[in-house]
C-alpha cells in the first residue's frame, strides 16, 4: 500500500500577536532598499522581513539579488530565503512570466496526457536507490533576539537538523510509524512524504473528479515549463487530516493521503505518543478539498514541481496545511535521472485563546533535501589461484 505521509505535532492552538502585512514582491524590494538606505542593523531587517507575507513567489532568481545587493550577513539572507519558500506556493509576479501564447486546449490535453504516462509508467521504474535526506525544521517558536532579552516572536528560525539514509522503495511503501517511533518523537510540524510517486498519483487520480486549468508559462534552466492549476473538492478528495484534541488546547495530529489501492480509500491513522491518556482526548478527522499547480516538461510530461495545499475553511486541526516537491536531474552511475532535490511542508495552527500570551510555535516550515543518490549494489571480488598459506 502506497501512501504520502504528513506528520503534525501541533504544541498550542495560537496565532503570533502581530499579523503579517502582505505585500509584493516589488513592495518588498521597495521596503529591504529602504532599510539597507538607512543602514539598519541585520536585527531590524531580519524582523522586517519577519513582519511581512508575500503576495506573489519570491523567486530564487530575485532573492539572490536582493542577497547581492543587500549584502547585510547570514541572518537577514535566511530570514529572506525562509520567506521565499513560504510564498513558493503562489505564482511569481506577472512582469517575470515569459510573453509566449497559452497552447491550444488540444495541447494542453497532450501534456496532461503525457504527465500522466509519466507517473504511471516511468516513475513506478525507478531503480531503488539510496539518498540522503536531510530535514531542517523552523519554526516560530519564541526567541532571545538579543542576548538576556526577554523572548519574542520573530519569525522562523532553525531548530533543529536530522538526516538519515532513505531507498527509493522504502520511501515509495512509506507506512505510518508505530507508536513512539523516532519520527513522531523528532519530526515536529508537517512532514512530506511519498515524494517518490504515491504524491503525483493522488493528485492526478484524484484530479480526474477535479478541475485542471492552464495557467501560464514559466522558464527555467531546462527550459520552457508549462504550469497548470487544479482544485480537487471535497468529495473527491483523498487527502486526510486526523488530529486529537486534548482538554489543555494542544493538538498532535497528521495528514494520511494515499493512491494506489484498488478502493482509494484512505485508513485513518491515530498515533499518540507516550504518556497521553486517552480519556482526555478526543480524535478530529477531516478529509479537506484541496487545490495546488503543477509544472511540467510540455514535451515529455516529466513533473518538475508540484504543490499541494488543503483548502482553508475545512483544514482543521490546520489554519494552513501545504507541501511543495521539486524535481530535477541526478546523475546516478553516467545515466540522468528525475528525482526529488527538495520539498516542504508548511503549517499553520489554528487560532485559539492562549494566541497572544501562548510561547508554543503556531507556525512551521520543515525544508527536506533530498542529495548523494548512488544506487543500491553490492560488488564481488573473484580470486583466481590456490588460497594463501595459514
Amino acid at each position: 500500500m502506497r501512501r504520502l505521509i504528513l506528520l503534525g505535532l501541533l504544541a498550542a492552538m495560537a496565532l503570533p500577536a502581530g499579523a503579517a502585512k502582505r505585500v509584493t514582491v516589488a513592495q518588498l524590494e521597495q521596503a529591504l532598499a529602504a532599510a539597507s538606505a538607512a543602514h539598519k542593523p541585520a536585527g531590524e531587517m531580519v524582523r522586517l522581513i519577519a513582519g511581512m507575507e508575500l503576495s506573489e513567489r519570491l523567486s530564487e532568481d530575485t532573492a539572490e539579488r536582493l542577497d547581492a545587493r543587500l549584502n547585510a550577513g547570514s541572518e537577514v539572507e535566511l530570514a529572506l530565503a525562509l520567506l521565499a519558500d513560504q510564498s513558493a506556493f503562489l505564482d511569481p509576479p506577472a512582469s517575470e512570466l515569459p510573453a509566449t501564447a497559452a497552447p491550444d486546449e488540444a495541447a494542453q490535453q497532450r501534456m496532461l496526457a503525457a504527465a500522466r504516462s509519466y507517473v504511471a509508467q516511468t516513475l513506478p521504474r525507478l531503480p531503488n536507490f539510496l539518498a540522503t535526506r536531510t530535514i531542517n525544521r523552523y519554526d516560530d517558536s519564541p526567541q532571545e533576539v538579543r542576548k538576556g532579552a526577554w523572548p519574542v516572536r520573530a519569525g522562523l528560525h532553525l531548530v533543529d537538523t536530522s538526516s538519515r539514509e532513505v531507498s527509493v522503495r522504502d520511501e515509495r511503501e512509506n507506512q505510518p510509524p508505530t507508536q513512539g517511533s523516532a519520527v513522531w518523537k523528532e519530526q515536529i510540524g508537517l512532514i512530506s512524504g511519498g515524494e517518490f510517486g504515491s504524491t503525483l498519483g493522488m493528485i492526478l487520480a484524484d484530479t480526474v473528479q477535479g478541475k485542471v486549468t492552464w495557467s501560464h508559462w514559466e522558464q527555467s534552466a531546462a527550459g520552457a515549463t508549462a504550469v497548470f492549476h487544479y482544485s480537487v473538492p471535497k468529495s473527491a478528495s483523498h487527502f486526510e487530516i486526523i488530529g486529537s484534541l486534548q482538554r489543555q488546547a494542544a493538538l498532535e495530529g497528521h495528514a494520511t493521503t494515499e493512491a494506489g489501492s484498488s478502493s482509494r480509500g484512505i485508513a485513518g491513522i491515530g498515533v499518540r505518543p507516550s504518556g497521553v491518556s486517552s480519556t482526555n482526548t478526543s480524535i478530529i478527522r477531516t478529509r479537506p478539498g484541496y487545490h495546488g499547480s503543477v509544472w511540467l516538461d510540455p514535451a515529455t510530461g516529466t513533473i518538475l514541481r508540484i504543490t499541494m495545499e488543503a483548502d482553508a475553511k475545512d483544514s482543521a486541526p490546520f489554519r494552513r496545511a501545504a507541501i511543495l516537491v521539486k524535481y530535477g536531474p541526478v546523475e546516478i552511475g553516467g545515466s540522468s535521472f528525475i528525482c526529488p532535490v527538495r520539498s516542504l511542508a508548511f503549517s499553520t495552527a489554528v487560532a485559539g485563546a492562549e494566541a497572544i500570551s501562548g510561547d508554543a510555535p503556531t507556525e512551521w516550515l520543515n525544508e527536506t533535501l533530498f542529495t548523494g543518490y548512488h544506487r543500491f549494489a553490492s560488488t564481488t571480488r573473484i580470486l583466481n589461484g590456490p588460497a594463501p598459506p595459514q
